[in-house]
Order: C-alpha cells, then sequence, then structure tokens
C-alpha cells in the first residue's frame, strides 16, 4: 500500500476535484457557448476514456482529434486550451509537443 503525505494527499484531492468539475455539468455550461456542445463533449469523453484505459493523453493526440479527425480550426483549439488551462490536468494529459501552439 503506498503512503502518501500531507502534500501529496492535497495534490491529490485538487487533482481530482479539477477532474470531476471537468467532467461536471457545469463545465459543459460554461463553455458550450464560446465552444459548442460537440467541442466541450468531446473533451469530457477523452478524459473518461483516459480513465477507462489508464492512460494518459498526449497533448499531441488530443490536438490532433480537434484539428484532424472532428476539422475544428487550430485556433479554436488552442484558445480552448489556454482557456482551461490545460496544465491543470496534467499527469493525465501529457504536454508533449510544443507549448508554441498554444500561444
Amino acid at each position: 500500500m503506498v503512503t502518501l503525505g500531507l502534500d501529496d494527499r492535497v495534490e491529490l484531492n485538487e487533482f481530482l476535484e479539477q477532474i470531476n468539475y471537468v467532467l461536471s455539468l457545469e463545465f459543459k455550461e460554461k463553455w458550450r457557448h464560446k465552444f459548442s456542445e460537440n467541442f466541450i463533449n468531446i473533451f469530457q469523453n477523452k478524459i473518461i476514456n483516459a480513465f477507462q484505459s489508464e492512460k494518459p493523453i498526449k497533448l499531441s493526440v488530443l490536438i490532433s482529434l480537434y484539428t484532424k479527425k472532428y476539422r475544428y480550426d487550430p485556433k479554436l483549439v488552442s484558445e480552448f486550451l489556454r482557456n482551461i488551462d490545460i496544465s491543470l490536468y496534467s499527469p493525465l494529459i501529457q504536454i508533449d509537443c510544443s507549448y508554441s501552439f498554444l500561444s
């Protein structure tokens, strides 16, 4: 059994709260008017799939999903990732590409 120190427990708790928020109706309501409900559903489904598969999401894969499969404008994807502060979702989402995309 892994024993977590107080700081680790606080960090884990904050991370799980962030994940709960991103999967909430509140998150969807906040962003769906700016990015569309489908756009938000794609993100939420990727988060759920990452937990189910127990594999992290590479940022480059997430970006490709939006821009290539669903043909969203890269600027819109970049704006979304900046607005939600994608770094808050680490280690679930691994930043494996240049942040220049997000600039």
